[in-house]
């Protein structure tokens, strides 16, 4: 395990780094607001914005934060950094950034560039295409959720039981393999 002192080293780096993307990311707002509006008040207004959804991507990151913290204490430090490295680029490059092309490319059928382009200087045609886009973003949410719901339910090896009548029958099936999938199909 890390020691205190190498732990906290490697907080300020992470925290460093934070800003740091922060930083970065809110000065290319700005720009791209100043770049479309090419007024003062048009940088400020995509300022703002990017500003709030900044705060809105932080504050909702903190119960995450709480489940990484609680499977990072029980890793050697090499996984550690892997968990932390592989897992930021995924959840915000991939999640944030490359997914929501990636559903413009497929729904638009354009090029990866071009949807890139059309998120930058064509919101309303992007916005569009994502609100089209929304019934099977949102049947690939439910099912996914769904999954994980049902995965805690029919645990049979759970100490904790929130609803026990339900859940007490439920786990009686859980030695069935995949009884969650066949569930939500």
């Amino acid at each position: 395990m890390l020691s205190t002192d190498a732990m906290q080293r490697s907080t300020l780096s992470y925290f460093t780094w934070a800003f740091i993307v922060t930083g970065i990311g809110l000065a290319l707002g700005l720009w791209l607001g100043f770049s479309t509006e090419h007024t003062f008040g048009g940088a400020m207004k995509v300022f703002f914005i990017v500003s709030v959804l900044a705060v809105l991507e932080i504050s909702l990151s903190f119960d995450n934060a709480i489940v990484n913290a609680n499977k990072l204490k029980d890793m050697t430090p090499v996984w550690q950094q892997r968990f932390l490295t592989w897992g930021i680029l995924i959840a915000v490059f991939g999640m944030r950034i490359v997914f929501p092309l990636l559903i413009v490319v497929i729904a638009a059928n354009v090029g990866p560039w071009s949807a890139l382009v059309m998120a930058a200087s064509q919101p309303e045609e992007y916005s569009r295409i994502m609100h089209e886009a929304h019934l099977p973003i949102a049947a690939f949410g439910g099912t996914f959720l769904m999954m994980v719901a049902l995965s805690f339910f029919f645990d049979h090896e759970k100490d904790i039981h929130w609803v026990r009548w339900m859940e007490e029958k439920v786990s009686a099936y859980s030695s069935v393999k995949g009884i969650e999938i066949a569930f939500v199909l």
